[in-house]
């Protein structure tokens, strides 16, 4: 073998390599530009539903939206007190929908033994111009927290709608349980 010929082969193999080196860049900036659009995507989707949470709950005579998707607190001024309410662990089921209801007091009290109704349902229109869809409920009562600041989670049993298809839980009608 000549120099000519191993010098001829040595710069193929280093091009080969180059390549092979660039292809290997040009796909993770692929993947990372993919991750990142369905990134975006996702926070414009959280953006659209807290918009619409904020809404619904401005117009809200009494009580307060969750929109699933929004995965943001909302706050209700109860006669219990200040509380922040969220929706987590939406997940389905073979009766429907299980969630979570998380009430949080702001105060540096314990909660008291309370209850309360939840509404679930789905939202059709817009957020100025909304109906409420087959629209159920169901009383919660939670016990009274030892601990302050007290947060209660309240395992819901949401029948007869799905994940996809559940548009808003609504809580209202929280009261202190001595009261009843």
């Amino acid at each position: 073998m000549t120099r000519r010929y191993l010098r001829t082969l040595l710069l193929g193999s280093l091009f080969t390599l180059s390549a092979c080196a660039q292809q290997s860049e040009v796909r993770e900036l692929h993947q990372s530009v993919s991750t990142l659009n369905k990134e975006m995507s996702k926070l414009n989707q959280q953006t659209v539903k807290i918009t619409q949470q904020n809404k619904l709950n401005a117009k809200s005579g009494s009580g307060v939206y969750l929109l699933p998707g929004a995965d943001t607190p909302a706050r209700l001024n109860s006669q219990i007190g200040m509380l922040r309410m969220s929706l987590k662990d939406i997940a389905p089921n073979a009766a429907g929908t299980r969630v979570t209801l998380r009430i949080q007091g702001e105060s540096n009290d314990p909660l008291p033994a309370f209850s309360g109704t939840v509404e679930w349902g789905q939202i059709q229109g817009t957020t100025e111009n909304y109906q409420e869809v087959n629209v159920q409920n169901q009383l919660i009562n939670a016990p009274a927290s030892t601990l302050a600041p007290s947060d209660v989670d309240i395992p819901l049993q949401l029948n007869g709608i799905t994940p996809e298809q559940l548009g808003f839980v609504r809580i209202h009608d929280i009261q202190p349980a001595n009261m009843q």
